[in-house]
């Protein structure tokens, strides 16, 4: 698998002002401690505990508390589960793209409108009415599909990150924009700090060692 700097120089288009752009983006997104590169050096654990009976409540409850929505909470939940889709990695791209927020729309310039928690385009999504854009557990259900699909594609999150935002033709002609990259960046370092406070929050008390602490002290 290409390193998150290889897969970066592929996303770069051969304009100048983008080549330069991105080359600096670079410096900073893969320098040792950016979330990048740290998150390439630890797995998400969300999930993993989400389909476990002892710990499901108790990420359910993180992400309550993340969105301030328990809606919005179980539809992204539910469907990134569904679509084996890290946690972090679902709940980072909804923040980016949203806010969390269920009715943010956004007008392009070629007309069509990104509507929503995962901000489906009207013309990717032309088979949905208004009322389904706005509707989370729809946004999250075509959200995490279309993840899904880039995630294959891509074979790794950068690229697939870059694809779900400027499109996978765009991206696979090497033509990312700027804009692009700062996307990516900005859903990674959103991840990275959720994934370190969940990490202090939930998974600590699931591990292995506190696990078996807590039944020798109830058998005491």
């Amino acid at each position: 698998m290409p390193s998150p700097q290889e897969t970066l120089g592929k996303l770069i288009t051969g304009d100048n002002f983008f080549a330069e752009a991105a080359a600096d983006l670079s410096e900073n997104i893969f320098s040792p401690s950016n979330a990048v590169l740290q998150h390439s050096q630890r797995a998400d654990k969300g999930l993993e505990l989400y389909r476990q009976a002892r710990s499901k409540t108790a990420v359910e409850w993180f992400y309550i508390n993340i969105t301030g929505n328990k809606e919005i909470a179980y539809a992204i939940l539910q469907e990134a589960n569904k679509n084996d889709i890290p946690l972090s990695l679902a709940f980072a791209l909804a923040y980016v793209e949203s806010r969390f927020n269920p009715k943010a729309a956004n007008k392009n310039t070629n007309s069509s409108v990104d509507r929503g928690l995962f901000q489906l385009n009207s013309y990717s999504f032309p088979h949905l009415n208004e009322t389904d854009f706005f509707d989370p557990a729809v946004s999250a259900k075509y959200g995490m599909k279309h993840l899904r699909f880039c995630l294959d594609l891509g074979e790794e999150e950068v690229t697939a990150l870059a694809m779900y935002n400027a499109g996978a033709n765009r991206v696979r002609r090497n033509n990312t924009p700027r804009s692009t990259l700062n996307y990516v960046d900005a859903i990674m370092r959103y991840r990275s700090g959720l994934e370190s406070t969940f990490s202090n929050e939930i998974a600590r008390l699931y591990q292995p060692e506190t696990s078996k602490s807590i039944k020798l002290a109830m058998i005491k």
